[in-house]
């Protein structure tokens, strides 16, 4: 059984499963696009790099409020070397969020949190950009739930409880407390990365 997330603010999620402030940024664009059970986010941001590393091609944006995310550059972006710490950047890239209502695998059970390569979880009809970058797939279990609100409450691996929003009360027919839901998330390697202009 699917459960599908209709999540606008994807940004939730990659603090429910990074453990870092979503992106902030001093301008933001955003498509997504909705599949049976997954939700694929499509922005562009604006901020000021803080760290990079020319080997691993990871960069650390941050915004005017000092939220801060980390980004693998992929290798369609050209000169990444001039690129340096306090550049003013507009970067597009891609993150992908998918949860799956079912009883997990030994596997899962043994190893309820685990990181993956996204290629290795790629599915055939996933969106384009969706099986790049990093994934986190996470055991969880559904602890509360509000459909006057399109609430679900869930609870990591970890021991820590996030809220999901905007959820489709129709998808918490036959859900109940404590069941476990297998979450999926992937944030994407930069697709473009560009030195903003800085109007005078």
């Amino acid at each position: 059984m699917k459960f599908n997330k209709l999540i606008p603010a994807l940004a939730i999620m990659s603090t429910v499963l990074l453990g870092a402030a979503p992106a902030v940024t001093l301008a933001e664009v955003e498509m997504g696009a909705s599949g049976d059970g997954e939700r694929t986010v499509a922005r562009q941001i604006s901020a000021v790099i803080t760290a990079i590393d020319y080997k691993t091609r990871d960069i650390t944006l941050e915004g005017p409020l000092g939220e801060a995310i980390t980004l693998n550059v992929g290798d369609g972006v050209k000169r990444f070397d001039e690129f340096v710490k306090g550049d003013l950047v507009m970067a597009t890239y891609v993150e992908s969020i998918s949860g799956e209502l079912r009883t997990p695998t030994a596997d899962e059970i043994k190893n309820p949190w685990v990181e993956l390569d996204a290629a290795g979880i790629a599915e055939a009809g996933m969106p384009p950009g969706a099986a790049v970058g990093r994934a986190i797939q996470a055991v969880c279990t559904i602890e509360g739930m509000n459909r006057a609100t399109g609430t679900v409450t869930v609870k990591d691996p970890k021991g820590n409880f996030h809220v999901i929003a905007d959820v489709n009360p129709e998808k918490m027919e036959g859900v109940t407390l404590g069941q476990t839901v297998i979450i999926t998330y992937t944030r994407a390697m930069a697709l473009t990365l560009e030195k903003a202009v800085v109007a005078e």
